[in-house]
């Protein structure tokens, strides 16, 4: 009986399979030079060595036990690409979900492929660098999306019950990963009620499930906010705006996370955004006639909405990460204006968000041979830096209590910077903690803690310790100067 109930479990998903190994693949391929390069993305040169989770980092309990139940141990250890590779299925299921879902439970190929933008959005991609992160941050999105194959048709007990359970759950798991995909479930809600508009469904009945839908969503903020203990350490505010500097705030959060947008562009991908709006637009209105004014309105609320609650933050993380939601503003877009070509000519104003998603796979493939060729570089800088300090303090009393500060950073190779060139979002991903030395904190890590000499050292947060007060010059090289006297030793990087 049990054989009987999983081969039919079996025969429900196979033609789903089809669907998800090609957006794997499209992940895998984009990802290569990642995985060949194989770097440790900067706090993963922490938990390489170890094997620190996320426990006291903003609550994240789902990814501490998931991650220490992936290494089957009690520390966390560097198994990559595995941990990679396991979030790009993630990332695929959400895709295949999505396509399901807004293509009227039915799998059409080329929405499939556009779901991709979820995952190879220039900024996203930082967070597939990450060898221990990325399988959460993955997760957060997929556990967000899980839901919506439970939206009720109707506002009947039993069905409301189980999309209510489903939500529940999926969202604790959301804030408990990353919460920075805390606004992809309340954007596709918006689209599955405007889906149901367009359908023919009342709309008070709409308002309801997106009533519930809501209810649903903060009950689990709260849990997560007031019912899960406090952590007890983080490496950036978490405050809120008050109720008088919330509309502002928002609104100056919301414009700096579309300047870092329009930043991460280069001037041929600009174009091809423009192409692709006009081309989806066009799509949208032959499609949906003058009910197309909704689709787009609806994108309107969605851009801010998929950036979630960092931007309720009086400091708001502008790191390239926390956009790992906004494909969720417009991938439904995409499948709704695409899931019923027919003419030629809705192929080619499909062309132009095609090459747009293939120029950021390119990106993705450029980034990664360049987070290889900075390695090489870094370890170089390191080992010269290493090697002069050992001769000049061959043993602990030449330092005394001496902090040693590293000021500078040696900024890009020769290939990271052409590759930053021709992407600006590389700018964005790639700043002084992941050079591999500079006065950042993970700048300093791959000389603390990877050349088994800890000589005290500290980073531009005491930079005004280097003032012309430290004198004494005790080697001068085409890439440093090292200054000292009886506080500090301090070492500028060209």
């Amino acid at each position: 009986m049990k054989l009987d109930a999983l081969k039919k479990k079996f025969l429900a998903l196979k033609p789903f399979l089809k669907p998800f190994l090609i957006l794997f693949l499209i992940y895998i391929v984009a990802m290569l030079a990642v995985f060949r390069a194989g770097v440790s993305f900067t706090d993963d040169q922490r938990r390489a060595i170890a094997g620190g989770a996320w426990l006291r980092d903003f609550n994240r309990h789902s990814s501490t036990a998931l991650a220490l139940l992936m290494n089957v141990n009690d520390r966390l250890l560097d198994i990559s690409p595995w941990p990679q590779i396991l979030g790009l299925a993630f990332l695929s299921i959400a895709g295949v979900i999505l396509t399901y879902v807004f293509c009227d439970k039915k799998i059409r190929y080329l929405p499939l492929v556009l779901t991709a933008f979820i995952g190879l959005l220039p900024l996203t991609t930082e967070c597939w660098l990450y060898k221990f992160d990325a399988p959460f941050m993955a997760l957060s999105l997929l556990v967000s999306v899980l839901p919506i194959l439970w939206w009720p048709k109707k506002i009947e007990k039993k069905a409301l019950r189980k999309f209510g359970i489903v939500a529940l759950i999926c969202m604790l798991i959301m804030w408990t990963t990353y919460q920075a995909s805390s606004g992809v479930f309340p954007v596709l809600c918006v689209f599955l009620a405007l889906k149901d508009y367009f359908n023919g469904e009342k709309v008070s009945l709409i308002l309801k499930k997106l009533l519930f839908a809501v209810g649903v969503f903060v009950v689990a903020a709260l849990i997560f906010r007031f019912g899960l203990p406090a952590p007890t350490e983080s490496y950036r505010e978490t405050k809120m705006f008050g109720i008088m500097g919330l509309i502002p705030g928002v609104l100056g959060n919301f414009g700096e996370y579309l300047k870092m947008m329009a930043e991460s562009l280069n001037i041929y991908q600009m174009i091809l955004v423009g192409l692709a709006m006009v081309g989806t637009t066009i799509l949208v209105f032959l499609k949906y006639k003058l009910k197309g004014f909704l689709i787009l309105v609806a994108f309107l609320v969605a851009l801010p909405l998929s950036i979630g609650a960092y931007l309720l933050l009086e400091e708001p993380s502008l790191m390239a990460r926390a956009l790992i939601g906004i494909g969720a503003s417009f991938v439904p877009v995409l499948i709704l204006a695409t899931k019923d070509l027919r003419k030629f000519g809705e192929y080619v104003l499909v062309a132009p968000s095609l090459v747009l998603l293939y120029s950021f796979a390119v990106f993705v493939l450029a980034l990664g041979n360049g987070l290889a060729d900075q390695e090489r570089w870094a370890n170089y800088r390191v080992e010269d830096l290493a090697s002069r300090l050992s001769e000049l303090y061959p043993s602990e009393s030449d330092v005394a209590d001496r902090a040693v500060i590293i000021y500078g950073d040696i900024g890009y190779s020769a290939v990271l910077k052409h590759v930053a060139n021709k992407f600006p979002a590389t700018r964005k991903i790639m700043t002084a903690q992941q050079t591999g030395l500079s006065g950042a904190v993970w700048g300093l890590k791959k000389i603390t803690d990877y050349y088994n000499r800890d000589m005290g050292f500290s980073g531009d947060a005491n930079s005004g310790y280097c003032g012309p007060e430290v004198s004494e010059v005790r080697a001068d090289t085409y890439y440093y100067k090292i200054r000292e006297n009886s506080e500090f030793i301090c070492v500028d990087l060209k």
